[in-house]
């Protein structure tokens, strides 16, 4: 386990680092001991990882401390306490993650604009498919109720097929406005 910590570290890290890497070894073995020494696995390749994923972790926390410290850090320090900007701050689960979580936002947001694009402005709905959709879907009204107001009044069943066609011309228009658009992105080299 030794050898895996050294590993991680290398001779450079040694000394930036300050422990010995027995230290890290017995931190290892305590994690186990606090899970019952249980394992997927084969238990010594399992040793092995905790060992490498603790001396990662301290090395890790060694390069922020470096690195990050904040204006107040030499005061702290005499006091005692070692205070870093990684500490005073909300971490994030990464940066690809965030940038990722926000295309997927605005990938929602760009089909919620051709949905309503097809609902209110597009020729792709009817008069009473626009009037039906918006009471039903939009709105939350019975079918019932939405066939009652409708002149000429319908069956709430009429009214639910009327809804569920407009629900289907507005996903083919938004599949096929998003597909014009990756096929119109590809060719040209920008992102939509």
């Amino acid at each position: 386990m030794r050898a895996s910590v050294l590993n991680v570290w290398r001779a450079r890290y040694e000394a930036i680092v300050g422990m010995d890497p027995w230290d890290i070894v017995d931190e290892a073995w305590s994690s186990m001991a606090d899970n019952n020494f249980l394992s997927k696995g084969p238990f010594l390749p399992h040793a092995l990882v905790v060992a490498r994923n603790k001396a990662v972790d301290v090395l890790r926390r060694v390069e922020v401390r470096r690195g990050d410290r904040s204006l107040d850090a030499s005061s702290s320090e005499e006091e005692g306490e070692l205070s870093t900007l990684h500490d005073q701050l909300p971490g994030s689960p990464g940066a690809d993650v965030d940038y990722f979580r926000g295309l997927d936002h605005l990938a929602a947001m760009q089909r919620l604009a051709l949905a309503e694009e097809a609902i209110y402005a597009g020729d792709v709905l009817t008069r009473v498919e626009r009037q039906v959709f918006v009471a039903v879907r939009v709105d939350g009204k019975s079918r019932a109720a939405v066939g009652r107001e409708l002149d000429p009044p319908l069956t709430g069943q009429r009214v639910g097929q009327i809804a569920a066609q407009a629900l289907i011309k507005v996903q083919e228009y938004v599949k096929a406005h998003e597909q014009m658009a990756t096929a119109g992105s590809g060719e040209t080299g920008e992102v939509t």
